[in-house]
């Protein structure tokens, strides 16, 4: 039996999104942040409360309208509710933080300069992001949601430079995120810089996720023997890194797909499977 999209969509739980507004002292602006609940939240009162995913880049997770470069989402809303509502993972609440526009996103998403970025960003504030997640957005989060306030229920992701201020973030304030989600990262930053920090890093997360295409680049023509360069190579290089430092088996998962590209409707079809891993036990 064939059912259609929008049958499938009718047969979901309506999404509880809910949108606040959140003025930073850190960076001085106000941003929105995305908040989807679980089905039923409010009328199961989970004791034990819900681990929570949090999401750069929070224009594109959820309608494609509200997207900032590409008019494609990742399909967050019907993905989570899906998996929840097949019992596939457990239910999660998820969080997704807008970025400061497409101006000034460099600024927060980049601890280094890039030097490849046109217009270039000088002096850009990266470095304070994790402060921002630790004193702004997790304490607003769990002072209003029923989120369980403990590392291994923290999982930060996002794609390209919101990969990287993931693993950044991570990296620096290792006691706040216990896993990670990273879409087509932008490790080549300051020749790599990111891969140079995880090597020196003391505790590492608990779990990552590694997704990628082979051809990030969006060329005209991708074969079968593409083995998309520097884009593959560097997560490689970081899932060498962690398992060398000692991550525990199953704790990573490298996705390299096929000629996929630099695009949210490559993040939304890899999903599914990101979240299956990460929460396979929640």
């Amino acid at each position: 039996m064939i059912i259609s999209a929008g049958a499938l969509a009718q047969s979901l739980p309506q999404r509880d999104l809910r949108i606040h507004t959140l003025e930073s002292k850190i960076f001085n602006n106000t941003r929105k942040i995305r908040v989807l609940l679980p089905p039923h939240y409010e009328k199961k009162r989970r004791k034990e409360g819900y681990s929570v995913l949090y999401l750069n880049d929070g224009q594109n997770l959820f309608d494609e309208a509200d997207a900032i470069f590409n008019k494609a989402e990742w399909k967050v809303d019907e993905t989570v509710t899906r998996l929840i509502s097949d019992r596939i993972i457990g239910p999660i609440i998820v969080v997704g933080i807008d970025n400061a526009g497409k101006k000034m996103r460099p600024n927060e998403y980049l601890p280094w300069e890039d030097e490849y970025l046109d217009p270039p960003m000088q002096n850009p504030q990266g470095s304070l992001y994790a402060e921002f997640l630790e004193k702004e957005v997790i304490p607003f989060i769990e002072s209003k949601y029923r989120a369980r306030k403990k590392r291994e229920a923290r999982i930060l992701g996002g794609s390209s430079y919101g990969a990287l201020i993931s693993l950044y973030s991570a990296l620096k304030k290792p006691d706040l995120f216990g896993s990670l989600l990273l879409e087509s990262p932008s490790f080549y930053v300051s020749d790599a810089k990111i891969l140079a920090m995880a090597e020196s890093a003391e505790k590492l997360p608990l779990k990552v996720y590694l997704g990628v295409g082979t051809n990030e680049m969006g060329l005209k023509e991708c074969g079968s023997d593409s083995d998309g360069g520097e884009a593959v190579s560097d997560i490689r290089r970081l899932g060498s890194i962690l398992k060398r430092k000692g991550l525990a088996d199953g704790g990573l998962k490298v996705v390299v797909e096929k000629c996929a590209v630099h695009h949210e409707d490559a993040w939304a079809k890899r999903l599914p499977d990101a979240l299956k891993f990460l929460f396979s036990t929640d």
